[in-house]
């Protein structure tokens, strides 16, 4: 529960999104244990574009401390309008200071989706095609690469609050830090509230599966039916949702083909962005979908036993042909094609 509970107070401290109490509690976690403080130091890392200092926690503790020395409030009479305005600000402050344990975890755990979208004026879809990628850039500087067979919605303008995207598919986000304005990926079946990061998110509505794949930073991911839980996954870790109906998920490391190549280059989570196929100890119908992203095909299996097969390999410039004779070798099984379709038996 500790770990957890200081997992969560390093996710929003490195968000810019952490509370005076708050920051106080994560201090004493960091005086108390070695680990946790070379934790604090290892992730900071991944946050370069902090200012230097930023990543010392008692100048930042000191800091806040200052910002929340509430003045003496002036006869109202002879208050000009922007200072009621500084007035109503630290008055604000010491209610949410007296009160604000309970209210500020609302604000961070249980954010209001729909706070902001009335000043949305536009709101766009990209979408890709079978054997097709597509990459853009948001207004707010994030790159966002689409995976084949992927519906983006997004706003032409994102909202006071929030930086909200709904997404079906597979895609890579590369977000562009602003603690102010949390990044939230909308999802049919969990929602990620982004710190600051590059991940990829697989969420194909002809997958049993869910999964998320962070390769920097930290994400909290939230399920549709169990919104009180709050999931932070870490650099080098996948999220995986075996069953969408279910709550029961997994972390566990990334996967690399290469056991001895440990660069983004042999990520099998993200191998699609460099158009490879890679797959290891996977199942046949597992490899079936994301061929039927890679070549643009339909694959069916006429005999079920045939989608338990597992195989290892990895393919880039092959053609589907080339691909399944190659598998042939491995598992005994044909196959024929009719116009786009493919029959396994």
């Amino acid at each position: 529960m500790t770990d957890q509970r200081f997992t969560e107070l390093l996710g929003k401290r490195l968000a810019g999104e952490i509370s005076p109490k708050e920051l106080i509690e994560l201090k004493e976690l960091l005086s108390k244990s070695t680990v946790h403080r070379n934790e604090y130091e290892n992730l900071t890392g991944y946050f370069n574009d902090e200012k230097p200092g930023n990543n010392n926690i008692d100048s930042v503790f000191e800091k806040i401390k200052q910002q929340i020395a509430v003045p003496e409030p002036k006869p109202i009479q002879n208050i000009e309008e922007p200072v009621k305005r500084d007035f109503v600000k630290w008055y604000r402050i010491a209610a949410i200071i007296a009160f604000c344990v309970c209210s500020f975890a609302a604000y961070y755990f249980f954010p209001d989706n729909s706070a902001g979208k009335n000043d949305i004026t536009e709101w766009k879809v990209l979408q890709t095609r079978s054997r097709d990628k597509s990459k853009i850039i948001l207004e707010d500087g994030t790159q966002v690469t689409l995976n084949s067979k992927t519906q983006l919605k997004y706003p032409a303008s994102f909202s006071k609050k929030n930086r909200e995207v709904h997404l079906n598919g597979e895609a890579f986000f590369d977000v562009k830090k602003d603690a102010e304005h949390p990044f939230i990926i909308h999802t049919k079946h969990m929602s990620i509230r982004v710190l600051g990061t590059a991940f990829d998110v697989k969420v194909y509505e002809d997958d049993s599966f869910i999964e998320t794949t962070l390769v920097r930073g930290l994400i909290q991911i939230t399920l549709n039916n169990k919104p009180a839980e709050k999931i932070i996954l870490k650099p080098n870790q996948k999220f995986t949702l075996a069953d969408k109906n279910n709550v029961n998920y997994t972390i566990v490391p990334l996967t690399y083909y290469n056991s001895k190549d440990s660069s983004n280059n042999s990520i099998m989570e993200t191998s699609w962005l460099n158009d490879r196929l890679v797959f290891k100890n996977q199942t046949f119908v597992s490899i079936a979908r994301d061929a039927e992203r890679k070549y643009g095909v339909e694959i069916r299996f006429n005999d079920e036993k045939k989608k338990d097969y597992t195989f290892t390999g990895k393919f880039e410039k092959e053609s589907i042909d080339e691909l399944l004779n190659a598998l042939r070798y491995i598992e005994n099984f044909n196959y024929r094609k009719e116009g786009n379709i493919i029959y396994i038996y």
